[in-house]
């Protein structure tokens, strides 16, 4: 008898033992997200536009933190489970914007922005007498991102809206800190496992939705335009390139960058038991030390009977490691060097 997915991938999950309880975390928030992709053999990504409805639950999940600045607030999320922002931020990469807006009784201030290569994270305050302490469950916006030029590059909005640009982001998270009557803090991180973000020096943040949810799941949206001017620093990247040859893997890209790592490689066959790579796949410092990816892009190619599997790992260039590993389960470890 056939096996659903979701048997696939609970027993896929039990076999993994050594797994750090955040990854599974990661699993458990975006499951419904990873068990709908597996089903298509044709190439999809978390970037297509979802209704307000899938964008409030599908994402949902709530870190409470008690630092007592707001940079030690942004520190601390982009520390959470994620060692590549912690040390880019330490080194400079965040950027502090304290931009404020107002539209439709709302009130939103970009406080913190961060970008490298493949992730963006955000930072904001908002009040609105939607937010009440007691009564919030939930928060989240939807947005569009416009370049220098003035081109959409990446949005996230309702099924019902229609996206000019080709998409860059997916994985996201959106997480509620210091709620108080009237006001709260929205943390944002974004990856992008196969696109190369542009610079978004110049870039400019829409943000043209906000949903709330209460306690009793009550949706209220609110439509609005709240624009944001961003000066994105410098984003700097090391590439890597294997030092030795592992049969049936090949790796097509390994780049560092700011507070990322993202790495795609080829593996023989066609996943056919639909297992995530995500739970299987680690980059392995000189110390020893692991870092897991929290998304994965997954690419069944029919033709060379193989699958391209792609990853953003929690990785940043400021480590200073020259010598890195690509352990996939089941292969031999693969070295990596940096590239002359």
């Amino acid at each position: 008898m056939k096996r659903s997915m979701d048997d696939l991938v609970k027993e896929d999950m039990n076999k993994e033992q050594e797994l750090p309880a955040s990854i599974r975390l990661a699993f458990d928030q975006s499951y419904e997200q990873i068990r709908q992709q597996s089903k298509k053999k044709v190439k999809k990504s978390w970037l297509k536009p979802v209704s307000a409805a899938v964008a409030v639950f599908a994402l949902s999940s709530a870190v409470l933190l008690t630092n007592d600045t707001a940079l030690a607030k942004l520190q601390a999320f982009l520390g959470i489970n994620d060692p590549g922002l912690e040390v880019a931020t330490q080194n400079g990469d965040l950027q502090y914007m304290a931009q404020t807006q107002q539209a439709e009784n709302i009130t939103i201030t970009l406080d913190n922005f961060f970008a490298d290569a493949y992730r963006l994270a955000l930072q904001l305050k908002i009040e609105s007498q939607h937010i009440l302490k007691d009564n919030l469950n939930y928060l989240d916006f939807e947005y569009r991102l416009f370049d220098a030029e003035g081109k959409e590059i990446d949005a996230f909005v309702s099924d019902t809206k229609e996206i000019a640009g080709p998409g860059i982001y997916g994985g996201l998270n959106f997480k509620l800190t210091n709620i108080q009557n009237g006001s709260a803090t929205l943390e944002f991180l974004a990856e992008s496992p196969t696109t190369t973000a542009p610079s978004l020096e110049g870039a400019r943040l829409v943000v043209e939705t906000v949903h709330f949810v209460n306690n009793e799941g009550n949706v209220t949206s609110v439509d609005g335009e709240w624009a944001f001017e961003l000066t994105s620093g410098s984003v700097v990247t090391q590439v890597y390139v294997a030092e030795n040859s592992v049969p049936g893997l090949t790796l097509e890209q390994a780049i560092v960058t700011n507070g990322s790592m993202q790495v795609s490689y080829k593996i023989d066959g066609l996943n056919e038991d639909n297992s995530h790579p995500i739970f299987k796949t680690a980059i392995v410092n000189s110390n020893g030390e692991s870092f897991y990816a929290k998304i994965a892009d997954v690419v069944r190619l029919e033709k060379e009977k193989q699958t391209m599997i792609s990853l953003v790992f929690p990785y940043s260039v400021w480590n200073e490691q020259q010598s890195l590993s690509l352990k996939v389960k089941g292969y031999e470890e693969l070295k990596l060097v940096e590239k002359e």
